[in-house]
C-alpha cells in the first residue's frame, strides 16, 4: 500500500501551507473538508467521460439506454467514489450536480440553448440526481454498519461519544452524524427505528 503526501501552497491574502493526504484514491484535507476531494472526483470523472465521449456517448449506433448504463457504471462510480463518508454542503452538491447535468446533456445531444429543464434531462435518461444518489449510498453504508457486530470498529465509531471537550459557541462545522440525520429525515426514517429498518434488508 502506497501513501503519497502532497504539499500545496495556497495563496490568499497571505501564503499558508495546507497538508493534503492521498489515501486509497481519496484526498484527506487538513481542514477536514471535502472541497479538494470533490474537485478531484469531478476531474477524474470528466477525464473518464472524455475518453468515452467519441466511442460511446456520441456513437449514433448505440441506444440511449446503453450510453446511460456506461455513464453510470464508469463516470458516476468515479465521481462518487467514497461518497459514503462525505459530509456535503450545498456548494459540493451544486458542483457535482452541474457536472452530472452537463454530461447527461451531452449524451442527449442538447445544449443550454435548448432550454431543457434539469428535471426533464434526468427523466429522459432515467437517472437520479446526485444528491439522491449520495443519500442512497450513505444510507446503504449506514445499514451495513448498523448490522455489524458491536466489536467492529466502524460501528464503535458510529455509536461513540466524546467523554471530554465540548463544541465552541457560534456556527459549527457539520458532522458526519448530522449528515446521516439529514439523510434519514429525507427518507422519513426515525433515528430510533434505524436498527429495525436496517435489520430488514427488504426495506
Amino acid at each position: 500500500m502506497q501513501t503519497t503526501v502532497l504539499l500545496y501552497l495556497t495563496i490568499h491574502k497571505t501564503s499558508s501551507l495546507f497538508l493534503l493526504l492521498r489515501y486509497l484514491g481519496s484526498i484527506l484535507s487538513e481542514d477536514n473538508t471535502i472541497d479538494n476531494e470533490v474537485q478531484n472526483r469531478i476531474k477524474q470523472a470528466s477525464a473518464a467521460f472524455g475518453r468515452l465521449q467519441r466511442r460511446v456517448f456520441q456513437n449514433k449506433n448505440l441506444y440511449l439506454r446503453t450510453k446511460v448504463c456506461v455513464y453510470q457504471a464508469i463516470c458516476i462510480t468515479t465521481l462518487l467514489y467514497s461518497c459514503e463518508a462525505w459530509v456535503t454542503y450545498s456548494r459540493h452538491i451544486r458542483a457535482l450536480e452541474q457536472f452530472h447535468i452537463r454530461c447527461l446533456q451531452r449524451i442527449l445531444g442538447i445544449t443550454w440553448c435548448d432550454r431543457v429543464p434539469h428535471s426533464e434531462v434526468l427523466s429522459k435518461t432515467n437517472c437520479r440526481s446526485i444528491e439522491a444518489t449520495i443519500t442512497q449510498h450513505q444510507l446503504r453504508w449506514l445499514g451495513h454498519v448498523v448490522r455489524m457486530p458491536s466489536n467492529r470498529l466502524p460501528r464503535r465509531v458510529l455509536y461513540g461519544q466524546l467523554h471530554h471537550g465540548r463544541r465552541s459557541a457560534g456556527g459549527q462545522k457539520k458532522r458526519y452524524k448530522d449528515q446521516l440525520k439529514t439523510a434519514l429525515k429525507k427518507c422519513k426514517i426515525r433515528p430510533e427505528a434505524l436498527e429495525d429498518v436496517a435489520a430488514d434488508r427488504n426495506t
